[in-house]
């Protein structure tokens, strides 16, 4: 996946931008800061962390939407963990999830995010 990451739209069929902005994304309830969202489509995305996480193994996240993105509301989600792999950093790994069953007020959230903070290709 490497060097191909970001430019795989054709291979996956939807639009997934790489974000200006790395947010953070925290474990929902904890807290915990889970890693940096380095990517993001209406199907997934893909987290920069220094927690390495088991393949097929599903997280409830958050990301904080409060402090300056415009929205009212936080983004709550359950992912599943598809393909990680070491980053060029050595202390982070890349994880790519797989959203389940967000809802479509989630859908609008991700797509306002794409919109506003991401790039064409």
């Amino acid at each position: 996946m490497g060097s191909d990451l970001f430019h795989e739209k054709d291979k996956r069929g939807f639009d997934r931008r790489q974000l200006y902005y790395y947010l953070k994304v925290t474990h929902d309830p904890t807290g915990g800061l889970a890693g940096y969202l380095g990517d993001i489509s209406t199907e997934g995305l893909m987290l920069f962390t220094k927690n390495q996480i088991e393949l097929d193994t599903v997280q409830h996240f958050r990301i904080n939407l409060n402090d300056g993105f415009g929205l009212d509301e936080d983004l709550l989600f359950e992912a599943r963990s598809v393909w990680t792999e070491k980053d060029a950093n050595p202390d982070y790994h890349i994880i790519g999830f797989k959203f389940i069953d967000l809802d479509q007020a989630g859908i609008d959230i991700v797509k306002y995010l794409m919109k506003k903070y991401g790039f064409e290709e």
